[in-house]
């Protein structure tokens, strides 16, 4: 599928120089000295796509940061993903977290006959147009909560979240009863043919239902449906927004207008709604237009923010605790009862940061979903 030469092309490493800014900003390089982005990329070419490749090329969690400060535009995040796609060709293991249950979900939804319930979830006050062209993209959520309910997460409460606020915008949109995973973990673990049956399922479904347009609140499936299904798909034709986007523009026009809550809250920029997709004003828009909400600014944020630490579930150790540990102290120092996300992702990995600490040296602020907030200030408050 692939070749050394074109990706070393297309991805313009043979730029990358002695400068080493990639590995001054890179959180892993940080806590793992053997992580270095510039070395793999000389050793690549040195050995010129002979084996073996360094095994650190599973340590890589595609944060994108390295790729915010290269001067020579050098996509180190595609090249890796290159790299694990041609190891595990030659037979290379992933070392897959949480035993392999995300990926085995992956795989089982990339059936095409396979059919799921996965609209259990949904509470009856929500109101789902019989008939739309406009679908709202769920993602793993519904899965997320069972597979992490030790955590004590509810990331479908993002979700329930975000189809609260569209009715209140009075903005139609259908859900897809047997959606798949949109296969970003796949992609970023260089598993390409299991990530093309799972958008292969996925276009089957949108075409059903003849949707042209997707709304959907998991950065992870915006960037994935929004880039990486037209580089992969020639027949994919659909319009894909994030629910951050439509929600701040609607408040603008002042089509949804959203009611006060009382707290100190601070954003955390996911990599890929941030770094990857340049989305960073939209969010803050959103807390801002809430009566009551006070934002203060973490340390490392926007283009600079800090990434919840954790590859697509594989490869997740000690140094991945080690950068979640310091992204919660961070917001901690912020002195805010509530650390924002828009990434049901990085609640996940923040959370279990938090669950596994064998110290109290672990910030436990509270974290949630931003849609989350933002429907519960549209509630009733209670008087006190």
């Amino acid at each position: 599928m692939f070749d050394l030469q074109s990706v070393i092309s297309d991805t313009g490493v043979r730029l990358c120089l002695d400068c080493g800014k990639c590995t001054v900003v890179c959180p892993v390089t940080r806590y793992d000295a053997e992580f270095n982005p510039r070395r793999i990329v000389q050793e690549v070419l040195r050995l010129n796509g002979r084996s073996p490749v360094s095994d650190t090329i599973w340590s890589c969690i595609s944060c994108n940061m390295c790729m915010e400060r290269c001067n020579y535009n050098v996509k180190f995040t595609d090249f890796i993903r290159f790299l694990r796609y041609k190891a595990l060709e030659e037979g290379a293991e992933i070392k897959y977290s949480h035993g392999g249950a995300p990926q085995t979900i992956m795989h089982i939804m990339a059936h095409r006959e396979t059919r799921q319930d996965r609209l259990n979830w949904l509470p009856e006050d929500i109101k789902i147009a019989k008939q739309s062209d406009t679908a709202f993209f769920v993602g793993c959520a519904p899965y997320f909560d069972v597979l992490f309910s030790d955590l004590g997460v509810s990331t479908i409460e993002g979700t329930r979240g975000a189809l609260r606020l569209l009715n209140h915008a009075q903005i139609p949109f259908t859900l897809i009863p047997n959606e798949r995973c949109c296969g970003r973990d796949l992609l970023l673990t260089g598993d390409i043919d299991g990530f093309l049956t799972l958008a292969r399922a996925n276009i089957h479904e949108f075409g059903k239902r003849g949707i042209k347009n997707i709304i959907t609140s998991c950065p992870e499936c915006y960037y994935t449906l929004k880039i990486d299904y037209p580089k992969f798909l020639e027949d994919w034709d659909i319009t894909v927004v994030h629910i951050t986007e439509i929600i701040a523009q609607v408040i603008e026009t002042g089509e949804l207008t959203l009611g006060k809550l009382e707290q100190k809250v601070t954003y955390h920029d996911p990599c890929t709604l941030g770094r990857y997709s340049r989305i960073f004003d939209q969010p803050r828009s959103i807390l801002a237009s809430m009566e009551g909400i006070e934002v203060a600014e973490i340390s490392d944020n926007r283009e600079k923010s800090l990434c919840c630490g954790a590859s697509p579930w594989a490869h997740c150790g000690t140094v991945n605790a080690q950068i979640q540990k310091e992204r919660l102290a961070q917001a901690g120092a912020t002195g805010a009862d509530i650390l924002i996300t828009a990434c049901p992702k990085c609640q996940i990995h923040l959370k279990c940061a938090q669950k596994n600490a064998e110290s109290n040296d672990v910030c436990q602020i509270e974290i949630q979903d931003i849609c989350d907030l933002a429907a519960r200030s549209l509630l009733p408050q209670e008087v006190s």
